[in-house]
């Protein structure tokens, strides 16, 4: 008897189930890294963030159509790797002005290599600063705490996006950008980033736990507009990821796009209350 062939929507379903097998496996080890190096902090949490810096500026000069390890990929890779060291011994205001420098340096560059400036030097500043804000909130007196919240209310915020849009469907949120996400989503995951905030605001410090929840909510609502932020870039310059380092999800910047967007806010909101 001949072999069983197995038909055009089996090896599909088949292949659905393996993709989803290798995204949730990635998701599983990047979560177990990013905890034990929140919860470790010192300069086991500083070399990550390097790292990611590192990988991250990289990936931003390749997705705006530089070569693997370009120069421009290198020269803000150097800068906010740099950077994080210099938040990691004090001197944050240094770490700000080096960024700012390689920016400068960079758009005179960019021009002589026919390069657009504006998307060299927003990546940098994109990339550099979410790593300064990661390794001056982790310092801090209440760091590790922050850092895991702030996991918390991302991953919380994509969890609750991902059951409210499938359960209840309805308009989409921006169809031009990124066409699976909807309003009920977006509702969904700011409320499940905000139940999120209130749990973890029972071990934060004397601060009102409304406060808590309501920053929960505007953090949930800028990781959610940083990863539409990210898909329009992706959509301009035409390709489906910004790498493919992480298997099942692409690149550095695909997965922490949220991350990225919504440190810079959470350390404004611990220089005002600590």
């Amino acid at each position: 008897m001949a072999p069983r062939v197995a038909s055009a929507s089996e090896t599909t379903a088949t292949a659905q189930r393996d993709a989803l097998t290798l995204r949730v496996a990635s998701a599983v080890v990047m979560a177990i890294i990013a905890l034990a190096g929140a919860y470790i902090g010192g300069w086991t949490f500083k070399f990550l963030m390097a790292v990611i810096a590192i990988l991250a500026s990289y990936e931003w000069d390749r997705l705006c159509g530089g070569p693997a390890f370009g120069p421009f990929g290198a020269l803000a890779a150097a800068a906010c790797a740099a950077a994080v060291v210099m938040t990691g011994t004090g001197r944050v205001g240094a770490a700000f002005v080096l960024v700012l420098v390689a920016a400068v340096l960079t758009a005179i560059l960019a021009r002589g290599r026919g390069r657009d400036a504006r998307w060299l030097v927003g990546g940098l500043l994109y990339v550099g600063i979410p790593a300064i804000a990661g390794v001056w909130i982790r310092d801090s007196e209440w760091g590790r705490l922050a850092i895991l919240g702030l996991f918390a209310v991302i991953w919380s915020t994509d969890t609750g996006a991902y059951f409210a849009g499938k359960t209840f469907g309805g308009p989409k949120l921006a169809p031009a950008i990124s066409p699976g996400k909807t309003w009920s989503g977006l509702v969904g995951g700011v409320v499940a980033a905000t139940v999120a905030a209130l749990v973890v605001g029972h071990f934060a410090p004397p601060v009102p736990l409304w406060s808590v929840g309501a920053v929960g909510a505007l953090l949930s609502l800028v990781g959610q507009v940083g990863d539409l932020g990210k898909s329009k870039v992706k959509r301009h310059f035409q390709v489906k990821d910004s790498g493919n380092l992480i298997p099942g999800h692409g690149g550095v910047i695909d997965r922490l796009d949220s991350t990225m967007a919504t440190l810079p806010v959470l350390a404004t909101f611990l220089a005002l209350w600590l």
